[in-house]
């Protein structure tokens, strides 16, 4: 019987220590730097549609982004994940899932390295945000190689202050990066510790 309890000790021990796959949610590729950019100002964000298939931890969000004119180095923009609105193919603002200030430090990829945020399957919005803490006026390059799901973004001084478009307008540099979390792993481990405590806990 102990042999049992050994070989289930060095197994759960194997699979906990097994280093997980790097996974790429989205990956749009860096823009084309052709088009009219589209500018990020007080008050203003940028979000786009992605969907998880299983549970993933997100390790890194990145957008592709360009300062504006006279706008200064290390400056400080917000990206959040909201998850989908009940009613449609909107970004539910009420609730975000995920929020963490980063910073623009040059032309190119700016954003959050490792993350930690879980995120069971689902349909999700990242948002690239400038509010009342962040001093980003930024410059988000379209015509992407591949428009993610949908796109939406807010200006306060339009009339209807939110938009939302179809195909790939107002598309722009988008990566997020994930770990896989297999549920078969935590599930295992979990009867594995149970097969242990129980033998542990048997009289003599």
């Amino acid at each position: 019987m102990k042999s049992l309890y050994a070989l289930s000790a060095l197994a759960l021990a194997v699979v906990l220590t097994q280093p997980a796959q790097a996974d790429v949610l989205v990956d749009t590729g860096a823009p084309s730097l052709t088009g009219f950019p589209l500018v990020l100002n007080s008050g203003e964000w940028w979000a786009g549609e992605f969907t998880t298939t299983q549970e993933e931890e997100i390790t890194g969000i990145n957008g592709y982004i360009l300062a504006d004119a006279g706008n200064p180095d290390n400056a400080s923009f917000t990206i959040s994940i909201y998850g989908n609105t009940t009613t449609g193919n909107a970004p539910d603002l009420t609730n975000p899932l995920f929020s963490q200030q980063a910073t623009y430090t040059a032309d190119g990829w700016n954003g959050l390295s490792g993350l930690t945020q879980v995120l069971d399957p689902g349909s999700y919005w990242v948002a690239f945000e400038v509010n009342s803490s962040n001093s980003l006026q930024g410059l988000l390059p379209v015509s992407v190689a591949n428009a993610m799901q949908a796109v939406a973004w807010n200006d306060p001084t339009t009339t209807g202050g939110y938009n939302a478009i179809t195909g790939n307008a107002y598309n722009f540099g988008v990566q997020i990066n994930a770990v896989p979390v297999p549920a078969s792993v935590w599930l295992f481990a979990s009867a594995g510790l149970g097969l242990l405590g129980f033998g542990k806990r048997r009289p003599a």
